[in-house]
């Protein structure tokens, strides 16, 4: 009966263990994930509002009633919509990716 006892604790316990480890990796690989993600959207953002920002100076530089005309067609929020709108659709096909992977994954067991 020891013995039974001691194998008893021993597959727990390892069991436990590759829990503890397999929780651990998907919270590091989703963490990594969020970083590298706001990371990039942030950088979209910054691209989005540096390249929208310079077209009325670029289109004032041909003609003034060009940049009066291109500031009146995009206004200053256009930059944080079309990030959001990109980040809102990557999104989604991330969701679509993972979800083929676990179907994929799924179909192999």
């Amino acid at each position: 009966m020891p013995l039974f006892s001691i194998l008893f604790v021993n597959v727990v316990a390892s069991f436990a263990g590759w829990l503890v480890k397999f929780f651990s990796q998907k919270v590091a690989i989703a963490t990594a994930i969020s970083i590298i993600l706001g990371s990039l959207i942030v950088g979209l953002f910054i691209a989005a509002k540096a390249a929208l920002g310079s077209l009325p100076v670029l289109a004032g530089q041909l003609h003034p009633m060009f940049g009066a005309g291109v500031g009146m067609v995009i206004p200053p929020r256009v930059a944080g919509l079309l990030t959001a709108y990109i980040s809102f659709w990557v999104l989604v096909e991330l969701y679509k990716w993972k979800v083929n992977i676990l179907q994929l994954w799924a179909r192999t067991i």
